[in-house]
């Protein structure tokens, strides 16, 4: 039988971001059949050519040249350049288009049509009204326009989104288009429970400590939140500390805010937060269960009501308490399922008496645990999640049927493009 030939185009840099949303639905497609391409930004300077950096099973890594430190703009239009013979070759049955209101994907993407014989356009982000606004207003406008025009440019055959309220808006404004959601999944295999004082002694943790851990690259104002309910932590836990691991984004004005939040909280933090910086993969799985419960702040708003952070399936894959002020799908997650101890966004008092509760919880074994470890080796696992959307493809491919009953069919979400 004919292998399906897919190409993922993507934005990122290897490694960061939707990237890991390409990479593990590409990986468990190559693992049941498919071919897939994706193609994405070097994450190492230097060089003016192509490279495939990876290469396993049906799944292989295009990277494109990037250009010094930070995300140029030049670098952004060469690489969407550089993108289009891929996506013009005609060896693709489709194209997916993943974060279109990035130009060096939603231009491969519109070129494709002359190709391709299917295109699917793919958003995970709000851009418009969300992260565009720490962009120069120049590329906060071009981000807007491609968000809400790619699909029609591009002859896009349906959508997919990452969350009911991307669907809604995805239905508004094109309501004859099909829209699927495609949730982000969990790597349980990568990321599993360790025991907590081993996991500590690896890292150098006292074992004694009272650890809260919050692991991520895009805060908007969910940093504020977070570190309001901390210091809000510390006035009854003193001692307790908040790691913080992973490179904070830091692209446009997004930096001076991060930097300034940083600096106003650290006097009253009193040394209690702990920039980790960078972790490699291989190592996350130390700092989870070291833990004595995982954060996840959001922020009601358009932008983090849209999203679905990465970082959740491997908070659920670690097995160790969860404590969020959640939004959006995640909050529907985390109550449909019960994986986690929840809070409204709006109460910076509330979130800090559920740190506290997750402090308190940390070394039992409870029903919590139990569950976002399920939920991370059932409904999101990668494998489901990659299910559903080969689904879709045989469905607008070949004409198969298949079941949207993780599609969500309303929405009350209106449009800011």
């Amino acid at each position: 039988m004919k292998k399906t030939k897919a190409l993922f185009l993507n934005h990122n840099f290897m490694g960061e971001g939707t990237y890991l949303r390409c990479f593990n639905l590409g990986r468990e497609l190559a693992i049941s059949g498919y071919e897939i391409d994706l193609v994405c930004a070097d994450n190492q300077p230097g060089g003016m050519s192509a490279k495939v950096r990876y290469s396993e099973g049906g799944l292989r890594v295009i990277t494109l040249p990037r250009f010094g430190a930070g995300a140029p703009y030049a670098g952004y239009a060469l690489r969407a350049l550089m993108s289009i013979p891929y996506s013009m070759s005609r060896k693709y049955d489709l194209v997916h288009a993943f974060a279109v209101a990035i130009p060096s994907t939603a231009i491969p993407a519109i070129a494709a049509r002359m190709a391709a014989r299917k295109i699917l356009v793919d958003w995970d982000d709000a851009w418009a009204g969300g992260l565009a606004k720490f962009a120069h207003p120049a590329a906060a406008k071009i981000a807007g326009f491609l968000e809400e025009h790619t699909p029609a440019m591009a002859g896009a055959t349906a959508i997919t989104v990452v969350s009911d309220h991307l669907a809604g808006c995805a239905r508004k404004i094109y309501p004859k288009l099909p829209v699927h959601k495609i949730l982000n999944g969990a790597d349980f295999n990568a990321i599993h429970p360790i025991d907590k004082s081993a996991a500590r002694q690896e890292l150098g943790i006292p074992q004694d400590e009272q650890a809260l851990l919050a692991m991520g690259r895009t805060y908007t104002g969910s940093l504020e939140l977070m570190l309001e309910s901390f210091t809000q932590v510390l006035k009854d836990r003193p001692n307790t500390k908040l790691y913080v691991v992973g490179e904070i984004c830091a692209y446009g004005n997004l930096g001076d805010y991060v930097r300034r939040t940083l600096e106003r909280f650290a006097p009253l933090a009193n040394g209690n937060i702990i920039h980790v910086g960078h972790v490699p993969y291989n190592r996350l799985k130390y700092y989870l269960s070291a833990a004595d419960a995982l954060i996840l702040p959001m922020e009601k708003c358009h932008h983090e009501e849209s999203r679905f952070p990465i970082r959740f399936g491997d908070y659920l894959a670690s097995g160790n308490i969860i404590v969020s002020n959640a939004v959006g799908e995640i909050k529907t997650l985390m109550d449909k399922y019960q994986a986690a101890l929840t809070s409204d966004p709006a109460d910076n008092g509330a979130f800090a008496k559920k740190m506290i509760e997750g402090l308190d919880l940390a070394h039992s074994q409870n029903g919590y645990k139990t569950r976002a470890r399920a939920l991370a080796a059932g409904d999101l696992s990668w494998k489901s999640v990659a299910e559903k959307l080969g689904a879709v493809y045989q469905h607008h491919l070949y004409g198969k049927a298949f079941s949207e009953e993780n599609v969500s069919a309303t929405s009350e979400a209106s449009p800011v493009f």
